[in-house]
């Protein structure tokens, strides 16, 4: 057993083999860790290997090559006290017996984690409180929404403490009231001093739980940094987006004189552009334009578009 915490995941890989004997490879070469405390999404288009390695993450798959280290255990090698430290959500209809209730549930899957009697019916009325279903506890699992098994997945996820979490997608088909509850819940768990890895589609999701973003492609991580870095990493690249707004209802003719600026869009008294320095823009606006802006405005591409750009890239 290591002494590393958390998850530590280096140089992994996974190879199928296709009927006419080619060799695909859908993970490849990938390392990450995710620290005691911290938060980290993957973000990834369909086909990108994200669920590969979530996957591979848990031990449900077993890697071609490469290791995964849960809180010091390796996943192969101690793969019971590897799933001991790590919980996991993959969502859908999977992993729940639907002529259960939610409270059967949760004690037949405390009980595989070695939970008995009040300590097992404490746990389990505790965690169905916490994601908002103690109302929906002596009802069958298979009359429930995608959400509410989305929000049971992560109950059962939680009930042997687990250090590492492993959430694939867990707001997916949560209406906005509920998917903002689950960011809470994500984000108190986090601060619980967890290590977290997250699945996601939702830019907004990422951006708000996030320590660190990893961004998937054809089985490779392409890059890893904090929403900001990329945004700001970005803007260089293709500038910044300056909003203003000018009395009067109309935008200046001297406006197509702004340096550095890659586009315009006009609509009535108010411009957008895109500009290689943002603030330089604001600047230069407010020098040449003094008393006639009603507002202007400066921020760096979105996490979406960075996202698009790279699954864009060739």
């Amino acid at each position: 057993m290591s002494t590393q915490r958390g998850l530590h995941v280096t140089n992994l890989c996974r190879e199928f083999t296709a009927r006419d004997g080619k060799v695909r490879r859908a993970v490849d070469d990938v390392s990450l860790t995710v620290g005691a405390g911290e938060l980290v999404s993957v973000l990834g288009p369909n086909g990108a290997g994200k669920t590969t390695t979530v996957r591979m993450l848990t031990g449900l798959l077993m890697p071609t090559s490469g290791t995964v280290l849960v809180d010091g255990h390796d996943v192969v090698r101690d793969r019971r006290r590897a799933a001991l430290a790590c919980g996991f959500s993959l969502g859908g209809d999977t992993g729940l017996y639907p002529r259960l209730t939610a409270q059967q549930n949760l004690t037949f899957f405390g009980m595989m984690y070695g939970l008995r009697g009040k300590a097992l019916r404490n746990r389990a009325g505790e965690l169905l409180a916490a994601v908002d279903l103690q109302h929906r506890a002596d009802d069958v699992v298979g009359s429930f929404s995608r959400g509410m098994k989305q929000r049971l997945h992560l109950a059962r996820s939680l009930l042997h403490d687990p250090a590492v979490l492993i959430l694939d997608e867990p707001s997916a088909g949560l209406d906005p009231q509920s998917a903002a509850a689950m960011r809470a819940l994500v984000a108190r768990l986090s601060g619980e001093g967890r290590s977290i890895l997250l699945t996601t589609h939702d830019m907004r999701e990422a951006e708000e739980l996030s320590d660190r973003i990893v961004l998937m492609k054809d089985g490779r991580i392409q890059t890893e940094s904090t929403a900001s870095e990329l945004r700001l990493a970005a803007a260089e690249r293709h500038g910044h987006t300056v909003n203003v707004v000018f009395a009067g209802g109309t935008v200046p003719d001297e406006m197509a004189a702004c340096p550095g600026m890659l586009s315009e869009q006009r609509d009535g008294g108010s411009v957008t552009l895109r500009a290689i320095d943002g603030a330089g823009t604001v600047q230069w606006v407010l020098t040449n334009f003094p008393g006639r802006t009603v507002s202007v405005s400066v921020t760096p591409p979105t996490l979406e578009e960075v996202f698009l750009e790279m699954v864009s890239a060739t």
